[in-house]
C-alpha cells in the first residue's frame, strides 16, 4: 500500500500559537511535492448565519474577512518557491466543523496544526479545534505544540 500527500492543510487562526505549525507544513509540502492550504475560518456567531439584515454587522464581518486574508497572506509569504499555496478565509459559525467540510471539499491528506495545550476546565469552557480535529479528521493530523502552551 502507497500513501501519498498531495494536498497537506494548515489551519490557522492567525495567532502566534497556530505559527508554530507553518514550519512543518511548508516543510512537509515541500518534501512531498504537496499542494499547501493555509485556511483562516472567520468566525461568525451562529444566530447570525442564517440571516443578517444589519447593515453596520455585515460591513463589520466583511472588515473582519478582508483583514484575515490580508493576514493570512502576510503569515505565508515565507515559503519556499517550489510550494504551490492556496490560501483560503472561511467563514462559518464552527471553525472545527468548517475545517472538517474543508478536508472533505479539497480532498485534504494531511492535517498539519498547532495546539495551545489547554487542558482542564479551560479546554472544556472554550473548546478546541485542533482536539476536533484529531478525534473526527477522516485523515491524519500532525500536532505541533506551540511554544509557552500547557502541559
Amino acid at each position: 500500500m502507497s500513501v501519498q500527500y498531495r494536498n497537506v492543510l494548515f489551519p490557522t487562526d492567525l495567532s502566534a500559537g497556530a505559527d508554530a505549525a507553518w514550519p512543518h507544513a511548508t516543510l512537509l509540502a515541500e518534501k512531498l511535492q504537496a499542494t499547501l492550504h493555509a485556511v483562516c475560518v472567520v468566525e461568525k456567531p451562529a444566530e447570525l448565519t442564517s440571516q443578517v439584515s444589519w447593515p453596520a454587522l455585515k460591513e463589520a464581518l466583511r472588515d473582519v474577512r478582508l483583514q484575515a486574508e490580508r493576514q493570512l497572506e502576510a503569515k505565508t509569504r515565507e515559503r519556499p518557491e517550489s510550494i504551490r499555496l492556496k490560501q483560503v478565509v472561511l467563514e462559518a459559525a464552527s471553525p472545527s466543523r468548517a475545517l472538517l467540510e474543508y478536508v472533505e471539499r479539497s480532498k485534504i491528506d494531511l492535517v498539519v496544526m498547532a495546539s495551545a495545550g489547554r487542558s482542564g476546565a479551560s479546554r472544556l469552557l472554550l473548546g478546541s479545534v485542533t482536539d476536533r480535529m484529531v478525534r473526527l479528521s477522516p485523515v491524519p493530523v500532525l500536532v505541533v505544540r506551540a511554544p509557552g502552551a500547557e502541559t
